[in-house]
């Protein structure tokens, strides 16, 4: 399977020169396998459209969703884990995001499935950068990690390995919430998501590419 130059990098750069064989759910991954994706099959359309823009310098990756530079979310990587940076694609398209104090996310390796609990603050803006005090607050939520050998991710993905995210916030109100589940596929990348009964596939290659707007980003 061909490998994006800049993942290629990522993981020279980590030590990571031996991936782990295909469908062994028992070898230690590293997830920039999954996370990072092949610059060749972005970007990709379906229900949505939706890029990729890796900065290997910032080690992050970032995903502009429906073609909008101003509409994107960002995950940073060390060598321990993956982390939440900043979600500015919030429903609505108001211009509104959000961070985490500790927006630990996944493991930057594991092996059979990884779970988390994070207790943390979730720190809301609003488009002018003033933190919204009504939604800022205590916050809760609980992550978990695992491969699905080769799963039919459809359209130009086709069948290979894939990560799972399992993503379940808890209602600051005390209410259950649905878990949200995000797939990445082997040298493919994020290319679907679910919450509940709504899923989301950028499975085809396809779209304009779209780099994001780093300015619109809160302090």
């Amino acid at each position: 399977m061909r490998l994006l130059t800049a993942l290629a990098a990522v993981l020279l750069a980590s030590g990571c020169t031996n991936p782990a064989r295909p469908s062994d759910s028992t070898v230690k991954l590293d997830v920039l396998q999954f996370l990072v994706g092949d610059a060749q099959l972005w970007p990709r359309v379906g229900d949505m459209s939706q890029g990729q823009v890796v900065d290997i310098a910032r080690r992050d990756v970032c995903w502009p969703k429906h073609t909008n530079p101003r509409f994107f979310e960002c995950w940073r990587w060390d060598d321990q884990f993956v982390y939440h940076e900043v979600d500015h694609a919030v429903d609505g398209n108001t211009g509104v995001s959000y961070r985490f104090d500790d927006g630990r996310w996944m493991p930057r390796f594991f092996e059979g499935e990884w779970r988390l609990d994070v207790s943390t603050q979730i720190v809301w803006f609003d488009p002018s950068c003033r933190v919204d005090a009504v939604h800022t607050g205590p916050f809760r939520y609980h992550q978990r990690v695992w491969l699905e050998p080769r799963r039919d991710g459809g359209g130009d993905i086709g069948i290979r390995d894939t990560l799972v995210l399992e993503y379940a916030p808890e209602d600051p109100a005390g209410g259950p919430t649905v878990a949200e589940h995000f797939y990445f596929g082997r040298g493919a990348g994020w290319y679907e998501w679910t919450r509940g009964d709504i899923r989301k596939s950028f499975n085809r290659i396809g779209g304009p590419s779209v780099t994001i707007v780093r300015d619109v980003l809160c302090p």
